[in-house]
This record gives structure tokens, C-alpha cells and sequence, in this order.
């Protein structure tokens, strides 16, 4: 009878061990695929600011025959990074994960109103709770 206890035991012991082994693989396994997801989007944000540099040093040594950089298909984007580069914002539990917009920072309008969208101001007050934020000369 001693046995079979201790065998039980033993088995009890090892599907625990098991477990805690699967579970710290899948949660290496998870940060090593957070990893290089944000390996991939930094490479790519950098390569946007890079390139952006090297327009602004070609700019400065040609002078004034310096090609325009703001016709064509690029007019309504130059001088902007793309939004699939910019970081989102996550919502956890109804709530946002991280609000990183605090007073006084510049922001433009993307919302649905189209009579503010695009514009540019500065905001006054936030308001985590409600998720909102008052920015000056659009919210009045």
C-alpha cells in the first residue's frame, strides 16, 4: 500500500513539473514573439526616419535645385510617418492601456467629424475616464 501512495505521489509530482514547464515555454515562447514584432515595426519606423534624412541632406546640398518632395502622390503626406508605423493604443478591461496623451502635447484630429479632422492644437485637459480630451482651438 506504501507503494502505490508513493507511486501516486511521485505522479501527482511530475504532471505538476509538466505543467510549470509548459507554461513558462508558452510564456517564453509569447515574449519572444512580442520581441520581434517590435523588432520588425522598429526596423521599419527607423527605416522611414532614415530615409527622411537623407531627402533633408540631399536638400541642403543640392540648394535650390533641390527636387520638390511635396507633389504628386506624396503632396498630402510628406513630412508625416505612416499610421501602420505609429504605436497603437490598447484597450484592457473597457479601459485604455495606456493613455500617452498628457497636457500640452501637440496632437491632430482623427476622428469622424470632418469639419475638425485634421486639425492641429494643443491640449488643455484630459480626461482619462470619459477618454477625451479638450485641445485648444477645436474643442470650444
Amino acid at each position: 500500500m506504501q507503494k502505490l501512495f508513493k507511486r501516486t505521489s511521485q505522479v501527482q509530482k511530475q504532471a505538476a513539473r509538466r505543467q510549470r514547464i509548459a507554461k513558462s515555454k508558452n510564456a517564453s515562447d509569447t515574449r519572444k514573439l512580442q520581441h520581434n514584432q517590435l523588432r520588425v515595426h522598429n526596423e521599419a519606423r527607423r527605416g522611414v526616419f532614415v530615409s527622411a534624412r537623407q531627402a533633408q541632406r540631399e536638400d541642403w546640398h543640392l540648394g535650390p535645385l533641390a527636387p520638390r518632395r511635396d507633389v504628386g502622390d506624396k503632396a498630402e503626406t510628406y513630412g508625416t510617418v505612416p499610421l501602420r508605423l505609429v504605436e497603437s493604443v490598447e484597450k484592457m478591461d473597457g479601459k485604455w492601456k495606456n493613455w500617452g496623451i498628457r497636457e500640452g502635447d501637440r496632437v491632430c484630429v482623427v476622428g469622424k467629424n470632418e469639419r475638425d479632422k485634421g486639425k492641429i492644437g494643443v491640449v488643455r485637459k484630459v480626461a482619462e475616464k470619459a477618454e477625451s480630451c479638450k485641445v485648444t482651438g477645436i474643442n470650444m
